[in-house]
């Protein structure tokens, strides 16, 4: 049996919830032909998620990684490409960044090691909106996911991981000023990453290929 850790973000920026975190404890426990999914939370904190993830992997080495964190604004599902080395925000702990490299000697980017095209297609079939995003932005969820491949790499750890990024919930675009915000309901938000799951116990080799034939971005 093969293990996935998901792992959801608690709320910040005012929000009483957030969809990530919802969406991951609805599958935590389940499995996925021989993938077993364990969920953990993550805090939107500079400081807190780098140990976290860490402390996760060692207790339950897992073979993939999801991260999954809300992007408010954005209308579809949105499978990251790369991670990139800058940090900025403030985060819940009133902790600031201000565009410093999250690792000082580090790359410019890390490529996500899961193949996010078919993740994508997977996901779209299923008949959830979603696409290949090239930006993962600069805040925590870009952090999680940038660190993550830098951990995974320089440890040499056989781990895949991507990061994914979700829609505001339809009840939190009503006290916003703008209610022509686009959401999600959160039954369509485990549907998608229920899908992406299962396009990961499909055979390597389908996957790959599924990967090298469809088109995966948007042009900007």
């Amino acid at each position: 049996m093969r293990t996935l850790l998901l792992t959801g973000f608690e709320p910040f920026g005012g929000e009483k919830t957030n969809p990530s975190l919802e969406a991951v404890k609805q599958l935590d426990g389940l499995t996925f032909g021989d993938i077993a999914v364990k969920a953990i939370e993550l805090p939107v904190s500079w400081d807190r998620v780098i140990p976290l993830i860490h402390s996760a992997i060692a207790t339950h080495t897992p073979d993939f990684i999801i991260s999954v964190g809300q992007a408010g604004g954005r209308a579809k599902i949105a499978v990251e490409r790369i991670g990139i080395n800058i940090c900025y925000g403030q985060d819940n702990y009133d902790v600031t960044q201000n565009g410093e490299p999250i690792v000082p000697s580090g790359p410019d980017g890390y490529f996500s090691s899961l193949p996010v095209v078919s993740l994508a297609a997977a996901i779209s079939a299923a008949g959830v909106p979603a696409y290949v995003s090239n930006t993962a932005g600069t805040y925590l969820c870009n952090y999680a996911l940038y660190t993550l491949e830098h951990h995974i790499r320089t440890h040499n750890l056989p781990i895949q991981s991507c990061f994914i990024h979700i829609p505001f919930l339809p009840e939190q675009t009503t006290d916003k000023p703008n209610q022509l915000l686009p959401s999600m309901s959160l039954d369509s938000i485990v549907s998608a990453l229920r899908a992406a799951i299962q396009a990961m116990a499909v055979p390597t080799a389908e996957t790959a290929q599924v990967d090298a034939t469809v088109a995966g971005a948007v042009t900007h």
